[in-house]
This record gives structure tokens, C-alpha cells and sequence, in this order.
């Protein structure tokens, strides 16, 4: 698709800059944090609380011409994930929405550039069809759908989990206050 080609942090950060959105300085900050964490640059604006969420999407809509579907507002068909490598789509903060044939529609967090969704392409042998969605309903349905929760604690034959009770941990710390509270003649 003609529309993946210009699809790029640079153009991004420009259009940010132009209207005068985040400072340029910033921008390359943002743009050094994404490459060392491993995330997309649009969380790493988001996050940092240079731009909110939702002027970054209306940006992303009006400079690439892209229509605006944030996940939280449709149905995501759960069989569009299968067969995509979840590892990819959680660091890249990219939502299956659905698949037609041959087109897979993704909701990106705002924007990712277009080496990214022609990786997609590439390892699912389909047509990417993007939209822009928000980085934080993006990374909270990734959340909820892609990455794995941690198990909860198992009850041991006493009633208390395994890996200790929480409560002594508090009863603990709170002995510890009162213990340097105390004037030193009268600590144990």
C-alpha cells in the first residue's frame, strides 16, 4: 500500500514540531527512549506526557489520512491474532482487529512507521490495512488479551499462600517503625 510509504517517525516528529505540539529537543528524546526500550515512538511521547493520546491519533489522521478506530470503540474479532507472533505485536503495540481473506486491519498506537507493518505483512503473507488507534487503549487491550498474567499464589494446606503471608510482611514493617521511633535505652 502506497499509504505504509510515508509512513515515518521523522514526518511524524516534523508535524509535531510545525504545530508547535512538543519541543524538538524533546522529540529526539522520545525518539532515543523508543529505540533503547524497544517501544513505539507515539508510547514513548504518550508516556512521557509530551502529547496527549488522543491529539496524537487526531495528528496521525490528518497528516497520513488515515482513518481513526480505536479498539475500545469495536469488536475485535480474536481469531485475527491467530497465527501473528504475539512477542511482535505487544512490542509493537499493535492490535488485530479483524481478517477478510487476504487483508488483516491493524490498530496501531497512533502510528508505527511502515518497515513495521511491512514486517507484518511479510510473516502473515497479508495485505495490512492500518488504522489509528490510541497508545493507551492499544497497550491496555494488549494487556488484557496478548500478554500472559502472572498465576496467583496457590493456597498451601494452612490457608496462607505460598511465598509467605502478606500480613507478617506489614506486621514486620510496621515493627520496624516503632522500633526506630524508640529512643535507643529503650529498643530490643
Amino acid at each position: 500500500m502506497k499509504t505504509h510509504q510515508r509512513l515515518d517517525n521523522t514526518r511524524l516528529s516534523q508535524a509535531l514540531a510545525d504545530r508547535q505540539l512538543v519541543d524538538p529537543r524533546a522529540l529526539k528524546e522520545a525518539a532515543q527512549f523508543s529505540t533503547h526500550s524497544k517501544r513505539p515512538f507515539t508510547e514513548a511521547l504518550v508516556s512521557a506526557n509530551l502529547v496527549a493520546d488522543w491529539e496524537l491519533a487526531r495528528v496521525v489522521c490528518e497528516i497520513f489520512g488515515l482513518p481513526f478506530l480505536p479498539v475500545d470503540l469495536l469488536q475485535v474479532d480474536m481469531k485475527a491474532a491467530e497465527g501473528i507472533d504475539k512477542d511482535f505485536l505487544i512490542e509493537n503495540c499493535l492490535v488485530p482487529i479483524a481478517k477478510h481473506g487476504q487483508v488483516l486491519s491493524i490498530a496501531m498506537p497512533a502510528m508505527v512507521p511502515a518497515e513495521v507493518l511491512g514486517q507484518l505483512a511479510a510473516m502473515t503473507d497479508l495485505t495490512v490495512l492500518p488504522v489509528v488507534g490510541t497508545v493507551n487503549t492499544n497497550r491496555h487491550w494488549i494487556s488484557e488479551h496478548l500478554e500472559v498474567q502472572p498465576a496467583a499464589p496457590l493456597p498451601s494446606a494452612n490457608g496462607e499462600h505460598e511465598g509467605g503471608d502478606w500480613g507478617s510482611i506489614f506486621d514486620q514493617g510496621d515493627a520496624a517503625v516503632l522500633n526506630e521511633l524508640q529512643p535507643p535505652e529503650e529498643q530490643h
